[in-house]
């Protein structure tokens, strides 16, 4: 409500990128990896990677100021071991490959302003011709945000009488890896890009279940699905595309299942006034920079779309605030 908010905190709001830029410009640098084994000066640094001294001088003093990096007197700089397992590279619970996500998070809300003006954007985050850099940033951040959820999720979920599961678009297999260690009778296919296979057969040989996974190559936007399973998990997929796509999606999922299996999405389902849950509602908006035709939909909207498939049974099986919300419907 607009009486929560006083002028301060709007102000603060308006402000908030300084301190994330900051963070961000130190992850493209890797400058926590940098200073995790020993301290540095600035011209340790500078001599060793050709920086500019008074560009990196102003931005580690912002970092020690804010507590990201410690600085002695004598003014080494370090990153603190409290924080180092999230912040470098292989890290214990590393975070930072999220924060390269958002770097390109933010060169696409950049656009944001021209976006709304002329209603086009030319960019498009799902796109299988991104960089290498790119995509192995965004799907190695799919990594860290789903560790957090997936067997919390899984577990929320009766999975005993599924035996084959397709995970669609499945990235780097974290929920692959939750529902098959919920359930040890069940067998899993990944389906997505050849690039993103790969990363997702590196973190399921490191999770000792590649045996249990067939890793499918494909573009589930233009490619034929496969077929004989009981169970199709869509995790974070469908708001990547417009409404009418996802619409054929849920025709060729229908295909993809046996009779009586089961469809489960995971994404945010706004309610009918479209501003809740509030994540959702701005997720939207990088739908908005990052896709030309993605949004977060209504259940209202996904329910009537999946039944128009042949679903039966649509129901929401989990409520959230954030991406945690799940649809289950019936073949």
């Amino acid at each position: 409500m607009p009486e929560d908010w006083t002028r301060e905190q709007i102000m603060e709001l308006g402000a908030a990128f300084c301190r994330s830029r900051i963070l961000l410009s130190a992850a493209e640098l890797n400058l926590f990896t940098k200073l995790r084994s020993r301290p540095r000066t600035v011209e340790e640094l500078c001599r060793e990677e050709g920086w500019s001294p008074r560009g990196l001088t102003i931005v580690l003093d912002a970092l020690a100021s804010m507590g990201l990096v410690s600085k002695t007197e004598d003014e080494h700089y370090r990153t603190p071991l409290a924080l180092a397992g999230w912040l470098t590279q292989g890290g214990e619970g590393s975070i930072l490959p999220m924060l390269l996500h958002r770097v390109f998070l933010w060169n696409s809300w950049s656009n944001l302003t021209e976006i709304v003006r002329t209603g086009v954007n030319l960019y498009d985050a799902t796109s299988p011709e991104r960089a290498d850099n790119e995509v192995e940033a965004f799907i190695e951040a799919m990594d860290v945000v789903g560790l957090t959820v997936a067997d919390v999720i899984a577990n929320s979920i009766d999975l005993k009488r599924y035996t084959r599961m397709l995970d669609l678009g499945g990235g780097p297999g974290t929920y692959t890896a939750a529902f098959l260690k919920k359930a040890p009778r069940m067998t899993a296919t990944l389906f997505d890009f050849p690039r993103v296979v790969e990363i997702a057969r590196k973190h399921l040989t490191e999770r000792r279940l590649i045996d249990r996974v067939s890793l499918v190559e494909g573009d589930f936007a233009v490619d034929p699905l496969p077929d004989g399973f009981d169970l199709v998990w869509v995790s974070a997929i469908i708001h990547g595309s417009s409404r009418k796509e996802n619409q054929e999606l849920y025709r060729k999922i229908y295909a993809s299942l046996d009779p009586g299996g089961s469809l489960l999405i995971r994404d945010f389902f706004l309610d009918d006034t479209r501003t809740s849950p509030v994540e959702g509602a701005i997720f939207a908006v990088n739908m908005l920079t990052a896709t030309p035709d993605g949004n977060c939909y209504t259940f209202r909207e996904i329910k009537e779309d999946l039944e128009a498939a042949g679903f039966r049974d649509v129901e929401m099986i989990r409520q959230g605030q954030r991406m945690d919300q799940i649809v289950s419907a019936v073949k």
